[in-house]
């Protein structure tokens, strides 16, 4: 399914909730509570803004917010795939606790509380443009609207479709500055920007059209050195600073409205670049996510850079104390108010030393819809994994045909992965296959210092025993505080439908998925 269906098919409305808020107290007594703006752009590894230090991409408007505000260097998704992030985003939830909403193509079920609607019950105005949550099934028996907000759509130029084909034709700020000016000006609001970008398909070329230098990019130990790559993660770095255009528009409509200083404006991604060895992965291109808040005077020392430890489920708490609202008992995450309200940079909570992610079904990779379980523990020395079947293809396998990605199916088509298939066997090329592409033990441990790639598994080495018991232990403590199936043994997400819009597949192939 391409960008542009899943956004005509994503029809969804939810049930409503009765509470109260209180009102923020500031230094000239009361004043409105904050509005939130949150930006989550699709498909976007942590390191690829220039204010993390990319010679390539220029995102002036995150960074801007990251001066601003604050810059997290340890910001992570519950999990890299698309329709599980943004369900634990909307739910402060991490994703093995939501059933179906945990999986690609799955459901979110109306009983999990999701913090859009939390706030529009206190007295918000919601809206929303671009991606919501999704690709899942839209039918949820519901009366409201699409759990993000009433949508606001409007087109980009006819020119701007034609110069740059791979764009999603919306016009996002747009679309924004419409909202704007309908608001009833008398609540403050939550609107959640869902740009498209950079997801694929990209026109290759399309990076070094706009101006970049193929021979200035970074690329990844894991990926062949050669100038498919190189102009494939251009074309993925020119839609970023797509995205990126579109945040500086909306910053600018806020400064207009006057609402700037009282907004908390949050950037993100859901899940890491769709690239091998990345976006459905639990490794750091796959799950370590680039996060900037900016909040007026709401934050203290703007300009401070966080490295504590901070997950997506962190952000429906923070939504939802900032509106005056009790979070419900079910939320996982933590609310982030007080790292906004520190003055501290670098390490600031002691006990936001770790955070787990995981993944079960991508896409349907595997005969019979069967999952690829890993969970993974992040901390400031060390990265471990388990991966509970390792006979099964991590990223799809080499005879199974998954819809549009074709085989290796988690892996998205593209350039990348054409390359690296098609030279499969070559020196230089063979190893990084494997490491993508083939399958894995069932323990990983990596030394982030010294591997911050993740290239080199220590998981079998004596040396690193205790480390790697360790960390085990602490992630199975998680697990079993938050209610993960997998430490009981259990693997219902096998027997979930796989849901295309309204109809699901279970056991074979929708031909519209094809």
């Amino acid at each position: 399914m391409d960008r542009r269906s899943f956004l005509k098919k994503s029809a969804l409305a939810v049930t409503s909730f009765s509470l109260g808020a209180t009102m923020c107290k500031g230094a000239s007594g009361e004043r409105k509570r904050p509005n939130i703006l949150f930006c989550i752009s699709d498909d976007q590894t942590w390191l690829h803004t220039s204010i993390s230090g990319d010679p390539v991409v220029k995102t002036p408007n995150f960074d801007r917010v990251g001066r601003e505000g604050i810059l997290f260097t340890n910001s992570f998704t519950s999990s890299p795939s698309c329709a599980p992030s943004r369900a634990s985003i909307l739910t402060g939830q991490n994703f093995w606790q939501l059933e179906e909403g945990g999986l690609l193509f799955g459901r979110l079920k109306k009983k999990f509380p999701i913090y859009t609607r939390l706030l529009e019950g206190a007295g918000y105005v919601i809206g929303q443009t671009g991606k919501g949550y999704g690709p899942a099934n839209q039918d949820f028996g519901y009366t409201w609207k699409h759990p993000c907000g009433k949508i606001w759509e409007k087109l980009t130029k006819e020119k701007e479709e034609e110069e740059w084909e791979g764009i999603e034709h919306i016009d996002y700020a747009g679309a924004f500055e419409g909202f704007m000016k309908a608001r009833d000006t008398t609540k403050p609001f939550c609107f959640w920007y869902g740009g498209c970008e950079p997801h694929r398909d990209y026109v290759y070329g399309s990076g070094a059209k706009s101006g970049m230098n193929p021979n200035k990019v970074n690329v990844p130990p894991f990926l062949p050195d050669v100038e498919q790559v190189r102009n494939d993660i251009c074309d993925y770095l020119f839609e970023i600073q797509w995205f990126d255009k579109h945040l500086g528009r909306m910053l600018k409509t806020l400064q207009d409205n006057g609402e700037l200083e009282n907004t908390i404006i949050v950037v993100t991604s859901d899940n890491g670049m769709p690239f091998p060895r990345a976006k459905a992965t639990v490794y750091n291109y796959g799950v370590h996510m680039p996060l900037a808040i900016r909040w007026g005077k709401g934050i203290k020392n703007p300009g401070r850079v966080i490295d504590d430890f901070v997950n997506h489920i962190d952000f429906a708490p923070t939504f939802l104390q900032a509106g005056g609202v009790k979070a419900p008992d079910e939320i996982t995450g933590r609310s982030l108010m007080n790292l906004l309200k520190s003055e501290k940079g670098g390490w600031v909570d002691p006990e936001r030393d770790m955070t787990v992610t995981g993944l079960e079904r991508h896409v349907w990779a595997r005969p019979e819809g069967k999952t690829y379980p890993r969970r993974a523990i992040h901390t400031k020395d060390y990265f471990y994994i388990r991966n509970y079947e390792p006979d099964r293809w991590p990223m799809g396998g080499p005879d199974f045909v998954a819809s549009h990605q074709g085989t290796f199916g988690d892996i998205d088509a593209g350039p990348t992965k054409s390359y690296m298939m098609e030279h499969r066997e070559e020196k230089g090329v063979k190893e990084l296959f494997a490491k993508s592409f083939g399958k894995l033990p069932a323990e990983e441990l990596y030394a982030i210092d010294k591997d911050p790639a993740q290239m080199n598994n220590l998981a079998a080495e004596p040396a690193y025993a205790k480390a790697k018991e360790r960390l085990a232990k602490r992630m199975e403590e998680y697990q079993k505080r938050t209610g993960d199936p997998r430490v009981k043994g259990e693997s219902p997400w096998d027997d979930y439908p796989f849901y295309a819009g309204t109809k699901y597949l279970k056991g074979k192939y929708l031909e519209e998925m094809r």
